[in-house]
């Protein structure tokens, strides 16, 4: 411990003056199904991201146990999105 975060009870003993910081309501113990629900709707509700990718990373990787393949359906259904998405910019660049 560093000079400065130290200070001396009335006892002589050193402690610790530096305080932690508050922890947040969203930051204390939880389940992990509640810390991965609310990191699935964090995700689906902040501005900029986006909502359908949001949807697949809830649906294959942020589940407690996630299926064996749960990475490679996860880049199946992101290709899929890629491809509707390449698909749709097609037609209106058609006309």
């Amino acid at each position: 411990m560093r000079q400065e975060e130290a200070a001396l009870t009335e006892g002589g003993e050193a402690h610790d003056r530096r305080v932690a910081p508050a922890v947040p309501q969203a930051e204390k113990a939880e389940t992990p199904e509640a810390f991965l629900a609310d990191l699935s709707e964090v995700l689906r509700t902040i501005d900029g991201v986006d909502t359908y990718l949001a949807a697949v990373l809830t649906e294959h990787l942020l589940t407690v146990t996630p299926h064996v393949d749960a990475v490679t359906n996860a880049k199946s259904a992101i290709v899929r999105l890629a491809r509707e998405r390449a698909a749709r910019a097609g037609e209106y660049a058609d006309g």
